[in-house]
């Protein structure tokens, strides 16, 4: 069943609306007094400014917390209770739109994956990512332009391995790090323009499961269904497994998991008569196939099962791979702060390891790959160096489909912390 309002009953929406009502100066005080404390690199090579700027304002937000402390604790005492009833996900539908796409049956279909922080703001600025909420209308309207360009676009023919600065027409898109709520909405309302279905706040809401704080930060545009007799499907799987594990096996686990509840819910959906025109997985799995400290999840069996285009083999990927988790202490960079410039530092072996992190880990740690990632000078290692590629689009080498182009975009250059990745594809 697909749930198109977030609770059974409408008194309970309205409750949860409430308690989110009250919550939300709260909460928006206390991430704008941590944010002070928070700048980001850009924010710090002009610091006194920065300052001058914000603390002015910490006695309105101390005065608003303060005050609204109680009220709060109690709205979330309730929101707790709500998160109960609570569906899963929302699946929003928008249909009367002058722009929106309009699904045709063809053969040829195009699917990104991208993670894009929407983090309360103070937890985006540990990412050295600042202004969320401008950040989620951006996101929005660089997709949709894109997407409203690419009618005018002429094909482009098969390539597989591009860095492009433009999204190419996407019949697909799967989302991480949509956390934050507010901010989701305005993403969502952003893509409706050309999307008519989204579903997402998508997650399970517990005291042992996240505290009733996060939901997962999925978020998919839905897909078309054919005619009646006959019913043509395609399964995409949209998943964002541990950061930083360290040393223990958690992504491991999680890819177990992943096997295991794709194969249940095909098992619960797919119908007698139903074709599978394609099954893809796709999102960010925090870990590469090159570094050494990655070496017993790249062969994870997972892999037998999905084919990686950009993989060669265990330990190595295609000679046009690159990475695409950035060394967030420099994506404030000058150079690399527009989709162009973006672009050519990614096609720049020596630029490219100064804004990727490179595919030599040994311990995926908070330290390792924020806190001394530090970028290298010296030779260029080819096969490690600005490589770590830890964003995926997979597809089932059990359902026959032949890629056409893998592209690493640059288009939110200066909105997140990773490179999209897209897919497009023929089915049969």
């Amino acid at each position: 069943m697909l749930h198109k309002t977030p609770f059974p009953h409408g008194y309970q929406q309205w409750m949860f609306a409430v308690s989110e009502f009250i919550l939300r100066p709260v909460l928006w005080s206390f991430s704008e007094i941590v944010s002070i404390f928070l700048p980001t690199t850009a924010e710090q090579s002009s610091i006194m400014r920065h300052y001058s700027l914000n603390l002015p304002l910490l006695p309105l937000y101390l005065i608003v917390l303060v005050c609204l402390l109680v009220p709060a604790l109690i709205a979330f005492f309730v929101r707790c209770i709500l998160h109960l009833f609570r569906h899963s996900y929302i699946l929003s539908v928008r249909l009367a739109n002058e722009h929106h796409y309009k699904a045709p049956h063809k053969k040829q279909c195009s699917i990104s994956t991208m993670n894009i922080c929407l983090m309360p703001e103070f937890l985006s600025r540990f990412n050295n990512l600042s202004r969320t909420s401008q950040r989620a209308t951006a996101v929005g309207q660089r997709i949709i332009a894109d997407q409203i360009q690419s009618q005018n676009r002429s094909q482009a023919p098969s390539i597989v391995g591009n860095i492009e600065t433009n999204f190419p027409e996407m019949d697909f898109i799967c989302i991480q790090e949509a956390w934050h709520r507010d901010y989701s909405k305005t993403l969502v309302d952003e893509l409706h323009t050309v999307y008519p279905w989204i579903i997402y706040d998508v997650g399970n809401s517990s005291l042992f499961n996240n505290y009733f704080i996060f939901n997962s930060g999925l978020m998919f545009v839905l897909l078309e269904r054919t005619n009646k007799s006959t019913i043509k499907v395609g399964y995409i799987f949209n998943t964002h497994l541990q950061a930083y594990q360290g040393e223990t096996p958690i992504i491991q686990k999680q890819l177990d998991e992943v096997l295991l509840w794709t194969k249940e819910f095909r098992m619960l959906t797919r119908g007698q008569g139903d074709i599978v025109t394609f099954d893809v997985l796709c999102g960010d799995f925090n870990f590469d196939n090159t570094s050494p400290g990655d070496q017993c999840l790249a062969e994870h069996r997972l892999f037998t099962m999905y084919h990686d285009p950009a993989r060669v083999t265990k330990g190595k990927d295609q000679d046009w791979a690159i990475g695409t988790e950035m060394r967030q202490s420099c994506i404030w960079d000058e150079e690399i702060s527009t989709p162009k410039g973006l672009q050519r530092a990614l096609e720049n072996p020596i630029l490219r390891r100064r804004y990727i992190l490179d595919a030599d880990v040994k311990v995926a740690t908070l330290s390792s790959l924020v806190f001394n990632a530090h970028p290298k000078t010296g030779e260029v290692k080819e096969e490690t160096d600005g490589k770590r590629r830890i964003d995926y689009v997979l597809h089932n080498k059990d359902v026959d489909i032949k890629v056409k182009q893998y592209n690493f975009v640059t288009r939110l250059a200066g909105l997140t912390d990773h490179i999209p990745v897209t897919m497009t594809f023929n089915t049969s």
